[in-house]
């Protein structure tokens, strides 16, 4: 699964070739029509669970294998949640996906694993990529034509998702509920440098954690957004003008 093919397209060089929106891309990988596909590094990835059948045990867990660089595909109930998203970042804990030959997997990022500590999986839609001749067939079965374009070979170059925000996992003994959903919110929000104008004031954190954390109280999340609003947002908004 470490085996990489360097002939492909971003999701955003794929929309201009076929001059579609990147959300009608990824409904054709939710199809099963084109596999889109993303690379990691310094992830785990192990077999998903499936759930017991009538009167059998729950399995054990299955065990874990180590990829310093690995090329998975989001599973179709991951590729459904950046619908509509495709500019911001997928953050997880852990991120259902296929392997090379189709296979359930989910995929982990872990660190210090002796204190058993999880950080969370940062999907960027940006990184998504389908390969060529996964292209061709597609074209081909669909009578679809397009202008031919060079690609540089610097242009493949693009990194692998970077390492994201660590955070305790719930298996953690001082596992922190507060903590956690701070991480996830900033990693979400403010990680790139480039989240609207809408999402970076206290009112945008508040919606972000309504939205993904809603079990939390008011004043868990007030506490949240004191803590992930960044020190400008907090100097713009407390200095009268």
């Amino acid at each position: 699964m470490t085996a990489r093919d360097d002939q492909y397209l971003f999701l955003d060089e794929l929309a201009r070739r076929w001059r579609l929106d990147m959300d009608r891309i990824v409904e054709l990988a939710i199809d099963g029509a084109l596999p889109l596909w993303i690379g990691f590094t310094d992830v785990d990835l192990r077999r998903a669970e499936h759930p017991p059948g009538p009167g059998r045990k729950k399995a054990k867990l299955p065990a874990k294998t180590r990829y310093d660089r690995v090329e998975v595909r989001p599973a179709p109930e991951v590729l459904r949640q950046i619908l509509g998203r495709c500019d911001r970042l997928l953050v997880v804990a852990e991120l259902p996906c296929l392997d090379a030959r189709g296979k359930s997997m989910t995929l982990t990022n872990s660190v210090g694993d002796d204190w058993g500590e999880t950080s969370m999986v940062g999907l960027k839609p940006a990184d998504l990529f389908a390969r060529l001749d996964d292209i061709a067939r597609f074209e081909q079965a669909n009578a679809i034509s397009h202008r031919a374009i060079h690609i540089e070979p610097q242009a493949q170059a693009r990194p692998a998702s970077p390492a994201p925000l660590a955070a305790p996992g719930q298996e953690h003994p001082c596992f922190a509920p507060e903590l956690h959903a701070a991480a996830a919110c900033w990693q979400a929000l403010f990680a790139q440098a480039a989240a609207p104008a809408a999402t970076r004031g206290k009112a945008g954190i508040l919606a972000w954690l309504q939205g993904h954390y809603p079990h939390l109280s008011q004043a868990a999340r007030e506490r949240i957004a004191l803590v992930v609003t960044p020190a400008k947002n907090e100097r713009r908004q407390t200095t009268r003008p």
